[in-house]
């Protein structure tokens, strides 16, 4: 089975000197991603997974979709923030056969590259500004930087490879902030036989029960591998966002077969 996963790890470095707008851009998006990282930790959602097995002209080999209660948990241990996945599946388990399937997660998170401790890590420069559905965009590309760690891994066989990423980051103007991510490998991995791995993730504003204002959180996420032979193709949705919350009870009950004393 190959599967694939955003592990997040902190990554210091010197950054190179930035014009002073694209400096303020960033300053500006890490304040974002830092807030993100604080409520995104707090929230528990319903997730629907599709994935897919295709040929390499396309034609479907294999697909499941699969509804799961969905809550992630980010945590700094020291120098790295651990990044952890609760999934609790909706409905029946997954047959064998259905191994064969790509296992991706943690691309939620992607937009945490602009976290101040893991920008370090890339490169970013300005790509100009495009309007979409007419909402005006700012375009941000970035590179992963040679001889920094990666935050993004691969895993198969039990054996991880780090996976070094460039691609585009759609910056709303208006709210300053990430709604989409579209990224790619920097460079074909011929050691593993990985041709193409792709993800685009979207974030919509979204606005809790409790909240007085709206929050920037995942709701799409697609993701592509590719070999020579074969593609995988992994959808996820992310929807009904709500306060993670833990109801705790307790009820003393006197053991089976113990007498109990009488009033005087």
């Amino acid at each position: 089975m190959i599967s694939t996963s955003l592990i997040l790890a902190i990554a210091f470095s010197a950054q190179a000197a930035v014009p002073d707008s694209r400096e303020k851009l960033l300053v500006q998006l890490g304040e974002k991603a830092s807030r993100f990282w604080d409520q995104f930790s707090v929230l528990t959602c319903t997730e629907v997974v599709d994935q897919k097995k295709l040929e390499i002209t396309g034609k479907e080999i294999l697909s499941r979709r699969a509804t799961f209660d969905y809550l992630i948990l980010l945590q700094m241990q020291g120098d790295d923030l651990l990044v952890e996945e609760s999934r609790i599946l909706q409905g029946k388990a997954a047959k064998d056969s259905d191994r064969a399937l790509l296992s991706t997660k943690g691309f939620s998170t992607m937009l945490l590259i602009f976290h101040p401790i893991f920008q370090p890590s890339y490169r970013f420069e300005d790509a100009g500004m495009v309007v979409s559905a007419g909402k005006l965009y700012r375009q941000i590309r970035f590179t992963h930087i040679e001889g920094q760690r990666s935050p993004s891994v691969l895993q198969i066989r039990q054996r991880d490879y780090p996976v070094r990423w460039k691609g585009i980051a759609w910056i709303d103007v208006e709210g300053m902030y990430v709604a989409r991510i579209e990224s790619e490998l920097r460079e074909s991995m011929p050691d593993i036989g990985l041709e193409k791995l792709r993800s685009d993730v979207r974030y919509l504003p979204t606005r809790l029960p409790t909240a007085k204002f709206d929050q920037w959180l995942p709701r799409t996420a697609v993701v592509e591998l590719a070999t020579k032979r074969q593609r995988w193709l992994n959808s996820h949705s992310f929807n009904a966002y709500r306060q993670f919350s833990v109801d705790t009870s307790s009820k003393t009950e006197m053991p089976p077969g113990s007498a109990t004393t009488p009033k005087p």
